[in-house]
């Protein structure tokens, strides 16, 4: 029996705002991979980073704002990669930035 490896090396932030007392999600619009399909912030986790704070870099590098607050989602994202016959998670934030 083969095992697939299941690797860790990606977060994932859904950010929100709050505008008018109504929160709004940002979601980003692709360029490089999956070209012009709308995601959330994602990113790479740099060596000696922990997830979180690769999560609060990622969101200061790709959209120019600090979060002012940042929650574990308790979830993963979970995919196959056919090309490196992995399964990738990406442990998920919840941040909020400011209007």
């Amino acid at each position: 029996m083969a095992d697939i490896p299941a690797r860790c090396f990606v977060v994932s932030v859904v950010l929100l705002r709050v505008v008018d007392a109504q929160p709004e999600v940002l979601l980003l619009r692709r360029n490089h991979t999956l070209v012009g399909e709308w995601c959330q912030v994602a990113g790479a986790i740099e060596d000696g980073e922990k997830a979180w704070e690769a999560a609060l870099r990622e969101v200061k590098e790709e959209i120019g704002l600090a979060c002012n607050r940042l929650y574990s989602a308790d979830i993963c994202e979970q995919f196959y990669e056919a090309d490196c016959d992995a399964i990738t998670l990406l442990p998920v934030f919840v941040g909020f930035v400011d209007s």
